[in-house]
């Protein structure tokens, strides 16, 4: 006859553990820049060249040019005439003074002023090509330079971030126990 006996069996008890990693979600928006540029600006204004032709001389060359040159130049020489007016009306009384002279010089005296004529004046200026005078005038340009800038606004934006937790599920995945049974238990009795 078999003895019973009691037969014990345990379940160990299992804790479980799920857990979420948390998470970061950052937004930045980009930067606002702002660029106003305001170009150089360069002004050079340059005036006309210039040509002077003075043409005074080669008039008075070609026709005495103006009245007042014309009478300046005439004038000028008038000195040096009345001098040898003079100088020759004193050569003529020498001459018809001149007591070894035995023939009357009067005569002779007035053909060679006929012949000779009256005062060379000079009325029209010395011809010459160089008479015109040219003068070209080159004007220098009034360069002028107004420096643009750049003019540079960035406004900037802080980033959002935000955290999402995470969390730790602990619960019981298996709770312990102990059940005991009897076996071989004869039951005839």
């Amino acid at each position: 006859m078999k003895l019973p006996y009691i037969q014990a069996e345990s379940q160990r008890a299992q804790i479980g553990i799920e857990s979420q990693t948390g998470s970061y979600n950052i937004q930045s928006r980009p930067a606002d820049v702002e660029v106003q540029t305001t170009p150089t600006k360069i002004s050079a204004p340059t005036p006309m060249p210039e040509l002077n032709l003075n043409q005074d001389r080669m008039w008075e060359a070609f026709n005495g040019g103006k009245p007042e040159a014309f009478r300046q130049r005439i004038y000028s020489q008038m000195p040096e005439i009345a001098l040898q007016g003079i100088a020759h009306i004193v050569e003529k009384g020498n001459r018809m003074g001149d007591l070894r002279n035995k023939q009357n010089p009067i005569p002779d005296i007035a053909l060679e002023d006929m012949i000779a004529g009256g005062p060379k004046l000079e009325v029209f200026g010395p011809a010459s090509f160089h008479n015109v005078d040219i003068e070209f005038t080159i004007n220098k340009p009034d360069v002028q330079i107004d420096v643009g800038k750049v003019d540079i606004q960035v406004q900037t934006h802080k980033p959002e971030i935000n955290y999402q937790r995470g969390g730790v599920k602990i619960y019981m995945q298996q709770y312990p126990s102990i059940s005991f049974h009897v076996a071989e238990l004869d039951l005839r009795v």
